[in-house]
């Protein structure tokens, strides 16, 4: 094993650790830090050991797959093992945990929290990246390919984090990944000389690779230093569009001017806008109402497996928007926006929408649900849109719906959650008799902070009595914790187990007020609410969320009402640490969300890595490791040993003959008694089949040691020394070759020169006395 095949492996190890750490921005905890770096200092040994042991190329990563799968699973899964063996519980067990991370990722934005899945699944992330890299930098020589997967490692921060990253977390793994080439580079260009050790001119040659090596260097370096300059350098020149994320869910602003666009993707997640702190508006307006109602983006119908997405709406869908109500039941208002930046083809807009002014941009309205849609971009447009209260008498009184409005979708609930969304609804209406007063009753219900408590952290999902995970709505039922979202998703289930058409409505609170009666919108003014439908007066909004910001219900969602206070709740902007007696209420639940953990620092992530198990883990496989290479390990310390006691040339080539002859005798070479040097020589060339070049470097060796033991001392040069030993590296990587794979095993693992030194050591420990 080549000093150098040590050091690209170290670089590339070192290179893959400074790739994945940015990652650690993208969670509120670093722990998972330090299994990573386990796992990376697992591939990294592996591929040492299994590089010594074979010349497969192949086979050396099959066993950094099979043994790193094999102690990740251990590591995190070990209770589901059977006799030190994976069962197929395992693999449930993982799939589950897999399922949980994605979860996570889609429910929250950046830094999300850290559970078991999302670390079982970085870890393996990490494993994957590590073995690629070993496996290109090191097994088969070609760091350049290497770059690649530290490439992808990087991006999974840079298209995730909240802001661009830091220079540092850029030039770290690029200038590791320079030194891997230069390393291999080296190597490579090492083998290119032609000149024969016999030969007068030998001195010049060699000064003459040298100066070339060196030029060669020079070159690659100042190559790769202008590369890592112009990447670092054009992007802060060259105008590039917004980022955007790569999981589901809200996008952000391009930049703190308000350039660029934001938008809502087909599946919804506003935890990523509410917790964003971009200061930039996402459009600034001017209204002819003294009061502002919530700018209404989109709404859906549609729910599955704990999502709201605006495709896969099912049912009959009319062909034409539903008409307002008409001029005497309502009053109309002017709202003008400026500076918009939400994305085609989507505008915000209070509901319902009665007119709309946009030049040069055609528009629609959706026949279901009066979403207004544009067909481009377009920064300023003026909508007209109705304002009206239905007495609270005459919707008590409206009947069942029955309108071509009403899809299937509106209707639809959970089979898995079914049952506990029928009994918790039926628990809070009670006895109320009609439509209204049942959801007024759901909405109060929702919004009493001594039983719910508002929280953008959600903590980490609860699991059934099965070990799967709870549907959202299930899971919000047991934590009684969440934002507008679950508030929301729960009246609209409920009501609908109480026949009510439900559906969810997305959009913006009215904002704060700025200069010139302007109110400014941004991104963490993102909300969520439900709308029900009532026969006669259509789709109306309620408030469950229990939030100071989000307001108070509407007019018809409190008058006549029988529960008394509408509970408005705490500010949004509070945190969850100190809430009194309203987090004290929470524990009477049969099970609560995490609390929020502190950010660790990487010390106290490489502290953690520290634990008991984890020491006692490595001891063991080191232990392990040393016992079963001990036969190795002690052949390699005794060819050290002979080289730094080498004072002179000759003994220095002396010890390197001494090498190949003891490694070709393990590989069944084994060199008779009473046979001169050349009849050595041409027994090697013969069994071990060199032929062409490879015997002329056999022949060269030889040569060498002929003149070190029969020539003056003094004409013995250390470029020959130089040259022999990189001829002998040769030698023994051919002649292994056409040995079976049997007999090179067998040559790593129990050479002969470190047999031979335990079994003499009790005699040299106990000499006997003649």
């Amino acid at each position: 094993m080549t000093r150098r095949r040590w050091r690209i492996t170290l670089l590339g190890a070192l290179a893959t650790l400074s790739a994945i750490y940015p990652i650690t921005s993208l969670f509120v905890q670093t722990s998972w830090l330090g299994d990573a770096m386990f796992t990376i200092a697992l591939v990294a040994a592996l591929g040492l050991v299994a590089r010594g042991l074979t010349r497969s190329r192949s086979l050396v990563v099959v066993v950094q797959v099979l043994v790193t799968a094999y102690v990740v699973l251990a590591r995190h899964l070990d209770e589901t093992f059977s006799y030190f063996l994976p069962t197929p519980t395992t693999l449930e067990e993982a799939n589950s945990l897999g399922l949980q991370a994605l979860e996570t990722v889609q429910r929250y934005s950046a830094p999300a929290p850290l559970n078991s899945g999302v670390t079982f699944c970085l870890v393996v992330a990490v494993a994957v990246v590590a073995i690629a890299v070993d496996a290109m930098a090191a097994t088969w020589r070609s760091p350049a390919a290497a770059g690649l997967p530290l490439l992808t490692a990087y991006l999974i921060t840079a298209a995730n984090g909240q802001s661009a990253l830091a220079l540092r977390y850029f030039v770290i793994p690029v200038l590791l990944w320079l030194i891997m080439l230069h390393t291999t580079a080296r190597t490579q260009f090492g083998r290119w000389g032609t000149a024969n050790a016999a030969d007068e001119s030998e001195i010049d040659e060699a000064a003459h690779d040298r100066d070339a090596l060196r030029s060669f260097t020079a070159g690659a370096l100042k190559l790769g230093a202008l590369g890592v300059v112009f990447a670092v350098l054009v992007p802060a020149i060259v105008p590039h569009f917004p980022p955007r994320y790569l999981t589901e869910g809200l996008g952000r602003a391009g930049g703190g001017g308000g350039e660029g666009s934001v938008g809502f993707n087909d599946t919804l997640d506003l935890s990523r806008s509410l917790n964003n702190q971009d200061p930039s508006p996402v459009l600034t307006y001017t209204t002819t109402a003294f009061t502002r109602p919530p700018l209404r983006v989109l709404a859906t119908s549609y729910y599955s497996r704990g999502q709201w997405s605006t495709v896969g709406t099912t049912g009959n869908r009319p062909d034409n928007p539903s008409p307002p109500p008409p001029p005497s039941q309502r009053r109309d208002y002017d709202l003008t926006v400026t500076n918009n930046t939400l994305a085609a083809p989507r505008i915000a807009a209070p509901y319902p929408v009665v007119a709309v002014a946009m030049e040069g941009t055609p528009w629609s309205i959706d026949p279901v649900t009066r979403d207004v849609r544009v067909d481009g971009p377009v920064s300023s447009y003026r909508v007209t849109y109705a304002d009206f209260a239905p007495p609270p008498p005459q919707l008590r009184d409206s009947g069942t719906p029955d309108s071509p409005d009403i899809t299937d979708d509106d209707l639809a609930i959970p089979d898995r959650s079914r049952d506990l969304i029928e009994r918790w609804a039926a628990e809070v209406v009670e006895d109320a008799d009609n439509p209204l007063d049942r959801a007024i009753r759901i909405q109060n219900h929702l919004r009493d902070t001594s039983i719910y408590t508002y929280s953008l952290d959600l903590g980490e999902p609860l699991r059934d009595a099965e070990g799967r995970l709870l549907e959202p709505i299930q899971n919000f039922y047991q934590t009684r914790r969440g934002y507008c979202v679950q508030f929301a998703t729960a009246m609209i289930m409920m009501a609908r187990a109480q026949g009510i058409p439900a559906r969810m409505a997305i959009g913006y609170l009215p904002g704060q007020p700025s200069e010139n009666s302007q109110y400014v919108v941004r991104n963490s003014d993102a909300h969520a609410w439900p709308e029900l439908y009532f026969q006669g007066y259509g789709w109306l909004r309620f408030e469950p969320t229990p939030g100071a910001r989000s307001g108070t219900p509407p007019p018809y969602a409190v008058l006549g009402a029988d529960s008394g206070s509408t509970r408005g709740g705490r500010d949004v902007e509070e945190t969850t640490s100190g809430r009194g007696s309203s987090a004290s209420a929470t524990t009477s639940t049969s099970a609560t969300a995490a609390p929020v953990q502190q950010q660790q620092t990487l010390l106290d992530a490489i502290g953690s890595a520290f634990t008991l198990r984890n020491v006692v883990t490595f001891v063991a496989v080191l232990v392990g490791l040393l016992a079963a290479f001990v036969m190795p390990i002690t052949a390699w310390l005794l060819r050290l040993r002979r080289r730094r006691a080498a004072v002179t040339q000759q003994e220095l080539i002396e010890a390197e003959w001494l090498d190949l002859t003891s490694h070709l005798g393990d590989l069944g070479l084994t060199a008779p008694n009473g046979v001169t040097l050349r009849q050595l020589r041409e027994r090697y060339v013969t069994d071990g089949h060199l032929d062409g070049e490879d015997a002329t470097t056999m022949r060269r060796v030889t040569a060498t040691l002929e003149k070190s033991r029969y020539d003056r001392p003094e004409r013995t040069t250390p470029q020959e020394a130089f040259r022999l030993h990189h001829d002998i590296r040769s030698i023994r990587r051919k002649i292994g070759r056409t040995r079976a794979w049997q007999t090179r095993v067998r040559s790593f693992v129990w050479p002969e020169a470190g047999v031979s030194f335990w079994r003499g050591l009790p005699d040299r420990l106990f000499p006997r006395r003649r």
